[in-house]
């Protein structure tokens, strides 16, 4: 039986004996020319035993408020039993729930961190789900955790993202990256100064809200920024111009458990360092074709020719499903 229930019960325990002790009352002393208000008062001065005249009741209204007092103490003891169980239950429940998370987030390695699961933050957990991949949310808001926890499966830490020793706690040195998603710019750029000197090969992605902010979050280390409200100004333009293009984008970005958009990067390690991309072969050893190539500085070359040389660091961007994913990790090296 859960704790609902329980309270439940003892409410309708409670309501019940007021009923039945009114009931009561009321005809055992209607010769005594008890009123409604006489018994309800009589009935509630006994339930919480406040001391009272007995308003010249009658023995069988003696022995009936016996009783009623009987029933009120059991009543009594009941609810505060309930109640005393939910609350050091609930607590330890959350103590202990606290730290089998904190013993999960201190195994994570190569794992992302989302910090603030807002109203964006929760678009960027619902992407990581998709994408099976280890992460770790960090929320303030202890009622917006409970609830996501409640419809979704996934690692957590409650907190300010802020703080130092958080960020520290959820493996920011052992991270792969970090998405910053707080409400207020200031916020997201104290984050990203914090994440950039604990881990400074951490990928850092950012939320902005006002149009000045992205090059301060640029020059605080931020690898990427986004402006929510441009994207979606972008993707409405898009969706009249471009209705087919962007159903494709949009198919083909949400469907992760098949084909999507993959990227793999050439490690030092690769046999496919500093050979043509003809030479690779890539096409033939996993069957995809290499839709663009992000250069070391930064620069895309989009259906790149077959005499392109590529080497480490490059980034080939494919579309794929997950084995085919896979044999191309297997090709250049890369772990993700």
């Amino acid at each position: 039986m859960n704790y609902q229930r329980k309270i439940i019960i003892a409410l309708a325990m409670l309501i019940g004996l007021l009923v039945t002790g009114t009931a009561g009352y009321l005809v055992l002393e209607r010769d005594g020319g008890w009123h409604l208000l006489d018994a309800v008062y009589m009935t509630v001065i006994t339930l919480t035993t406040a001391g009272h005249e007995d308003l010249g009741m009658s023995d069988n209204g003696r022995i009936f408020t016996i009783l009623l007092l009987i029933g009120g103490f059991g009543v009594f003891t009941y609810s505060v039993t309930v109640a005393t169980a939910f609350l050091i239950e609930g607590q330890l429940q959350s103590f202990f729930r606290q730290q089998k998370m904190i013993r999960t987030v201190d195994k994570l390695s190569n794992h992302y961190i989302i910090c603030g699961l807002g109203d964006t933050g929760v678009h960027v957990l619902d992407e990581m789900l998709k994408a099976d991949v280890d992460f770790v949310g960090i929320e303030f808001e202890e009622e917006r955790l409970i609830h996501l926890t409640d419809t979704r499966n996934f690692s957590y830490l409650h907190g300010d993202a802020t703080d130092d020793e958080l960020l520290i706690r959820a493996g920011i040195s052992r991270a792969r990256g970090l998405v910053t998603c707080l409400s207020r710019d200031q916020d997201n750029l104290f984050v990203v100064i914090s994440a950039r000197k604990l881990n400074p090969h951490l990928q850092i992605a950012s939320k902005a809200v006002e149009d000045n902010s992205p090059g301060k979050l640029v020059t605080a280390g931020a690898d990427e920024v986004v402006l929510p409200d441009h994207i979606g100004g972008l993707r409405l333009a898009s969706s009249i111009l471009y209705p087919h293009l962007v159903e494709f984008l949009e198919n083909i970005t949400q469907n992760q458990k098949e084909t999507h958009f993959a990227e793999s990067i050439i490690q030092g390690n690769s046999t496919l360092d500093g050979i043509s991309l003809k030479t690779a072969n890539i096409q033939e050893h996993t069957g995809l074709v290499v839709v663009a190539i992000r250069d070391n500085d930064g620069t895309f070359l989009y259906n790149p020719p077959g005499d392109k040389k590529i080497q480490a660091g490059d980034a080939l961007l494919v579309i794929s499903n997950q084995r085919q994913l896979q044999i191309l990790h297997k090709l250049t090296g890369d772990s993700s």
